[in-house]
């Protein structure tokens, strides 16, 4: 069973498809992760000079769009999953935020940075990754009044939607991930984890349970991704 894999085994399956993660993520989504990734910068905190850490980075896609806001004056991407990141640091090398990023290789369970050190937490589509409950370990990195922002694969409420969805996740993503990736498992992972990992109202109450106050949870594309939206008091 795909889901008892270690976190080791899941940084092992990333590596593998991490050449063609970004290819893969476009026809997948039909382009629309980069509308999903360009929404969650709207949520920054509302002020400039912030600093920023990205969990699972991976190959700085969210990361750099979140750059791009100028909000941002010093940023750490973190991941465990070396050949994602390796072609994270080129995209950013050949980036104008070259100067601000610091990208390392680490886990979100145990994040090299003292408490309160980012004024914003943010990790797309790769909570339901993590072998563990990072929630804890982002709050202790929020400094006061800081926020934290997750994007997240989930399952949309309407039955005929949903269902479709399903079919779409069961069925064709599979088949077409693993043409694309030539690692036709890692897209069974995807679709057993967004199946089983808690979204919407019981994200929320996770976020709860470990502090996070102002929550919101904001469907996308029918509720097929959401953005989770925590502040720290």
């Amino acid at each position: 069973m795909l889901l008892n894999m270690t976190q080791e085994q899941v940084s092992h399956m990333f590596n593998a498809i991490a050449k063609r993660y970004d290819r893969g993520n476009r026809i997948l989504s039909f382009g629309i992760d980069q509308k999903w990734r360009k929404l969650l910068t709207q949520h920054l905190p509302n002020k400039n000079d912030l600093r920023l850490l990205d969990l699972a980075t991976g190959t700085c896609d969210q990361l750099l769009t979140l750059m791009e806001t100028e909000k941002i004056t010093e940023a750490i991407g973190i991941d465990l999953a070396e050949e994602m990141l390796a072609i994270g640091k080129k995209k950013v090398a050949a980036s104008s935020y070259a100067d601000q990023i610091e990208l390392k290789c680490a886990s979100a369970l145990e994040i090299p940075a003292p408490d309160a050190s980012f004024d914003c937490v943010t990790i797309s589509f790769g909570i339901r990754n993590v072998q563990g409950n990072c929630l804890k370990e982002i709050f202790r990195l929020l400094s006061p009044g800081g926020r934290a922002l997750i994007l997240e694969f989930s399952l949309p409420e309407n039955r005929i939607v949903r269902f479709l969805h399903l079919l779409y996740l069961r069925k064709i993503l599979p088949t077409i991930g693993g043409w694309i990736s030539k690692e036709k498992s890692a897209y069974r992972y995807l679709n057993q984890t967004i199946e089983t990992y808690p979204y919407g109202k019981a994200f929320l109450s996770l976020m709860e349970k470990e502090g996070f106050v102002n929550l919101k949870a904001l469907p996308l594309t029918f509720g097929v991704a959401t953005l989770y939206i925590g502040d720290k008091p």
